[in-house]
């Protein structure tokens, strides 16, 4: 029978971003992955509205990403300008990452966990500026 259970294998990525620098990457399993999109479902449906739901989103973002950190990341040679190495289990790991590093590690993890094709679906975009002819005329029928 095929094997259906996540690997424990690690991936090794060389940064492009960092010379010299590493993570070794593991996949989520699906119960991981599902408890990573219902607590950020729940951030984000917590909100009033309006200029909250923006925060919300945010706030369901990094979650999002401290996790795969914590779970996926399974050893690096990061470190901070102390030349101590990055814990990722701790928060303020994350904020005190460069931005080019931080985004190149979320790229591998997207491809990693099969994110790509997700987050791609999930995309917000805000309302056309610019409506077809279609789209006025049925705004007139419910004013």
């Amino acid at each position: 029978m095929p094997k259906a259970t996540v690997s424990q294998e690690t991936v090794r990525k060389e940064l492009k971003s960092l010379t010299g620098g590493f993570v070794e990457l593991r996949k989520l399993p699906f119960g991981l992955l599902l408890e990573r999109r219902d607590n950020a479902s729940k951030m984000s449906m917590s909100g009033r509205g309006g200029e909250d739901s923006k925060v919300d989103i945010a706030l369901m973002q990094r979650w999002s990403r401290q996790f795969e950190f914590q779970h996926c990341i399974v050893d690096h040679n990061l470190e901070d300008e102390n030349g101590n190495k990055l814990d990722f289990n701790n928060d303020m790991s994350i904020y005190a990452l460069d931005p080019k590093i931080g985004q190149e590690i979320e790229r591998y993890l997207d491809e990693l966990n099969g994110e790509e094709e997700e987050s791609d679906k999930k995309a917000f975009h805000g309302p056309s500026s610019v409506s077809s002819p279609n789209d006025r005329s049925k705004d007139k029928t419910h004013t």
